[in-house]
């Protein structure tokens, strides 16, 4: 398998090959996810418009909008089933960028983004979305609110009861680094509050009752222990956080990491 995949990762042509059969899995997911909608117009169009009038236009109008709304449930629920078996026995950990792990997560990304570009987008704060991630394997608490749809990874996610999620956070379990994927579980306590255009990278803990302030990042690794607030820097120059984070770690009794380590 390593050779095929090496063989795979090392020819332009047999990678643009695998592209186009991966874009064509994806059209073909699509496509079932529109049959149910499709079928709707195909019967609305029968009804009404062989002879048209300002009702019939305004009954089969009805119909293409109920016909989008009918994609977001049918789409939400094929897409996420399809993301839930592909990812199936993917641990937490690290591996090699030519591996058939990466190939299987570079395959489901695929099928998030679609999902995310054309329903998860257009249904935030819903029940449809939050079906959408327990479907995947996230596990997700009560009375849970998610206003964005960047949950990368979500079978490696626990979000606590009351939690909410501003717009357009991003929540990673993944990153890539010297080579290889690095997959590592993210959890979020009860009753936090992440505020929007957030980043919690992968192998964070946010413990219970924490508020991370809006346009915070939260670096890899680190655990926020209870009831803590966080704020961005705002428009602070680089040398003013750098002495910052310098007496971070120094009251913290630990060195600084490098680049380089």
């Amino acid at each position: 398998m390593k050779r095929i995949l090496a063989f795979v990762s090392e020819s332009e042509l047999v990678k643009a090959l695998l592209t186009l059969v991966i874009y064509c899995f994806h059209a073909a997911i699509i496509g079932v996810s529109l049959a149910p909608s499709i079928y709707l117009l195909a019967i609305a169009w029968k009804t009404f418009m062989p002879f048209p009038s300002p009702a019939h236009v305004l009954a089969f109008s009805a119909a293409c909008g109920l016909a989008i709304f009918l994609y977001f449930i049918t789409g939400s629920i094929v897409m996420s089933l399809i993301i839930r078996i592909i990812s199936m026995g993917m641990k937490a950990g690290r591996y090699p960028m030519v591996s058939f792990t990466v190939l299987r997560w570079l395959i489901y990304s695929g099928v998030y983004h679609l999902a995310g570009k054309t329903i998860l987008d257009y249904i935030p704060i819903s029940f449809l979305s939050i079906i959408f991630f327990r479907i995947i394997g996230a596990k997700i608490g009560k009375n849970a609110v998610l206003n964005t749809w960047f949950l990368n990874d979500a079978y490696l996610l626990e979000i606590g009861d009351n939690v909410v999620i501003g717009g357009k956070s991003d929540i990673s379990c993944h990153t890539f680094e010297k080579g290889t994927l690095l997959l590592q579980h993210v959890k979020i306590g009860d009753n936090s509050f992440i505020g929007q255009q957030c980043y919690i990278s992968p192998g964070v803990t946010i413990g219970k009752n924490c508020i991370i302030g809006q346009y915070s990042f939260i670096r890899k690794n680190k655990d926020i222990p209870d009831r803590t607030v966080i704020a961005a820097l705002g428009g602070m120059p680089i040398r003013a956080i750098t002495r910052l984070e310098n007496e971070e770690w120094r009251i913290a009794g630990q060195e600084k990491p490098t680049e380089n380590k």
